[in-house]
């Protein structure tokens, strides 16, 4: 029976964790991270394939930094159903303690290419990997990002997890202080003081598929971008996001299959003005996106510059454009998601939309994901004016 042990060690009548479902799942695989304050503190750190969750606790928990190797031990396979499981394992039951999604995205097997848009295929590889002793893979995550490798040990259960030196590669950040949930936002010691998740106030959301009203459709050619509404003054809410006002141009993003355009908004091709930034995008793993955005410029406080930006502006010759990004260079700030792999998002709520954008896109020196603020609208308006 698939699944046995892990139906073994729980009495599904006492413990609130999911009982194996279906195991059906489409689109990109999934791995997701779970911080359990059970006897000791761990992270249980799971991949997607094969129809279930195979998971390796890790007692240290991740590490960005590639010189260290963080022990990870492989336990029994878990459904796909306890992706999302947050709260509280009584006493008494299999691994009674705590429990949180630390961190959960996408991933693909990475050794010699991504397949994000082939499920049978890096299925295949990633049980030939599990076979052979070593899983290399790339990760789409909010706090977890770039290329991993998981290498068997000689013991039965033993594995290390290994950061591949990349971009995302840290030694300076320790990436378990930043101890918050990606669902509910509460931490393990909010859990323990009371403080139980919420589960009408969030989802997971791993991949396009996952938001409600998103909707099947081929790759655009162009987007309409949506647009801003005047208001006389600031304003608070809790049903609105708050971001910085960019004082650049608007551009929406088209990355598919390793190329990227950038579109006016008027729907003018502007890649050519912006080489930097059309090469930085067609570096990211997925093979389709469409984002919207603004192109800026910085000026010496790091504070967007449109009479910078003005000097990039209709440039045409190739050397001028080359001198521009030395001495005006620009950057790309992705507010917003449109398109993602296979699914036109824009009937998808803001929320959804935010949450998909955070783990999807990669962020680099050019490439950049603007920070909102929630409910105090006036906060980040005093805070936008302070900064000037």
């Amino acid at each position: 029976m698939p699944l046995e042990k892990y139906r073994e060690k729980r009495d599904f009548r006492r413990t609130p964790e999911p009982a194996p479902g279906e195991g059906r799942a489409e689109g990109a695989l999934m791995f997701v991270v779970q911080k359990h304050a059970a006897t000791r503190l761990h992270y249980d750190f799971r991949l997607e394939f094969g129809g279930v969750l195979k998971s390796w606790p890790i007692p240290k928990g991740p590490s960005l930094n590639p010189e260290e190797r963080r022990l990870a031990v492989m336990v029994e396979d878990h459904p796909l159903e306890y992706a999302s499981f947050e709260g509280v394992i009584p006493k008494g039951e299999y691994g009674a303690g705590q429990v949180i999604v630390w961190d959960a995205g996408t991933y693909s097997p990475d050794d010699g290419g991504l397949w994000f848009d082939d499920r049978e295929e890096a299925e295949r590889r990633m049980e030939e990997g599990l076979a052979k002793g070593k899983l290399s893979f790339f990760l789409r995550g909010h706090k977890l990002k770039g290329s991993f490798t998981l290498v068997k040990t000689r013991g039965e259960k033993d594995w290390l997890l290994i950061k591949h030196r990349d971009r995302f590669a840290d030694a300076e950040r320790d990436v378990t202080k930043e101890g918050a949930s990606v669902i509910c936002g509460l931490t393990i010691a909010d859990i323990k003081a009371g403080r139980l998740p919420d589960r009408s106030a969030g989802r997971l959301i791993v991949r396009p598929g996952d938001l409600p009203g998103a909707v099947r459709a081929p790759f655009p050619r162009s987007v309409a971008t949506m647009q801003a509404t005047l208001t006389e003054r600031p304003f608070s809410s809790a049903a609105w996001y708050f971001e910085p006002k960019l004082d650049g141009v608007r551009a929406v993003a088209l990355v598919h299959e390793g190329k990227a355009r950038l579109l006016s908004r008027r729907g003018v091709d502007v890649t050519k003005t912006y080489p930097g930034i059309a090469a930085e995008l067609a570096e990211e793993p997925s093979p389709a996106l469409a984002l919207d955005g603004e192109i800026v410029a910085l000026d010496e406080r790091g504070v967007p510059s449109f009479q910078r930006l003005q000097q990039r502006l209709g440039l045409q010759r190739e050397a001028d454009i080359r001198r521009a990004e030395v001495e005006a260079p620009a950057l790309y700030y992705v507010f917003d998601m449109l398109y993602a792999e296979g699914y036109d998002l824009r009937g998808a709520p803001l929320r959804e939309r935010k949450a998909l954008l955070d783990t999807m896109v990669m962020p680099g020196p050019l490439v950049r994901v603007v920070e909102h603020f929630e409910e105090d609208g006036e906060a980040a308006f005093r805070a936008a004016a302070e900064i000037g």
